[in-house]
């Protein structure tokens, strides 16, 4: 199990007598019905229900870390301190404090677990991937800072897993269903209210989910980025969706799309995203669970 650090990832810190029943009533999961041994995925929405940042969340106490992307941190611990009133805890951002490393292999059986040791450092794990269970590490110590390619694999991990996430172009562009976080673990519909809480249940209990995160995957010298428009042949009006993430690795640029669903299944459809330098096709894949479900698929 060899740990490479990660250098676009960090961590906030809420710590606290209430900080457990602060962050149940901010984020879209169930943290107070978390155990030590779980992991967990959030996000922080608006009134609108639109994803402010998204968190791989780990409770240890009455000490929660919620890792997210590095750029989204100030702002998020920004909103969050804005809610804390009379609650008895704080929110700060601990990357200086905390390593983050991606395992390849987390060492760990089972998914979405979290083991600490006694020093209070964490290993992670996310889901089943080509026989082996990915992850990461929070050890704490100084931050890494150095640029590292582990970033690249991580993502690509979390990328072929279906697993999206909000960074900066993003955010207060989805909903938590359109990047299939009510799938992964991201949502509970049963928790009780939070910023956005009506808006999200009402796309979940009320008809269809009309749009949804597909794979996709592009080759060529155009350089793709979250939150550039994709767009459908033929439908050239208005973009079809938007890159929800996106990450290079030897060579192909590995997306998360977010799309009509009808438009995505449907056969021969054409879709590339375009700009000033050109345009590039991707090659759309459902990801490996089934988008048609409402709710986590990943019990």
């Amino acid at each position: 199990m060899s740990a490479q650090f990660l250098s676009r990832w960090g961590v906030i810190g809420v710590d606290g007598d209430d900080a457990v029943t602060f962050l149940q009533s901010q984020l879209s999961n169930d943290v107070a019905g978390m155990a030590e041994s779980q992991l967990r995925m959030a996000g922080l929405c608006t009134a609108k229900g639109r994803l402010l940042g998204s968190f791989f969340v780990l409770r240890q106490g009455k000490q929660v870390f919620l890792v997210c992307r590095k750029e989204t941190i100030a702002a998020l611990v920004k909103r969050l301190s804005m809610f804390v009133l009379r609650s008895k805890c704080k929110v700060r951002d601990c990357t200086a404090d905390y390593q983050l490393a991606f395992l390849p292999g987390s060492g760990l059986s089972s998914p979405m677990r979290v083991q600490w040791d006694e020093q209070g450092n964490a290993t992670a794990s996310l889901r089943l991937l080509n026989g082996t269970t990915p992850g990461f590490q929070l050890v704490a110590g100084n931050g890494q800072t150095e640029q590292s390619s582990a970033d690249d694999q991580f993502e690509f991990v979390l990328q072929q897993l279906g697993i999206a996430y909000v960074s900066q172009p993003t955010v207060e562009m989805f909903i938590p269903q359109a990047i299939n976080f009510d799938l992964v673990g991201g949502v509970s519909f049963s928790k009780g209210c939070y910023p956005g809480q009506e808006i999200v249940a009402r796309s979940h209990y009320l008809g269809k989910v009309k749009r949804r995160v597909f794979q996709a995957t592009a080759t060529g010298s155009l350089t793709v980025t979250a939150g550039q428009d994709v767009w459908l042949a033929g439908k050239e009006n208005e973009p079809a969706g938007a890159v929800a993430t996106a990450v290079n690795l030897n060579g192909q640029q590995h997306l998360l799309v977010e799309l009509p669903v009808d438009d995505a299944e449907q056969s021969g459809a054409a879709f590339c995203i375009k700009n000033e330098a050109g345009s590039i096709a991707l090659n759309i894949q459902p990801p490996p669970y089934d988008v048609h479900q409402k709710g986590n698929v990943f019990e």
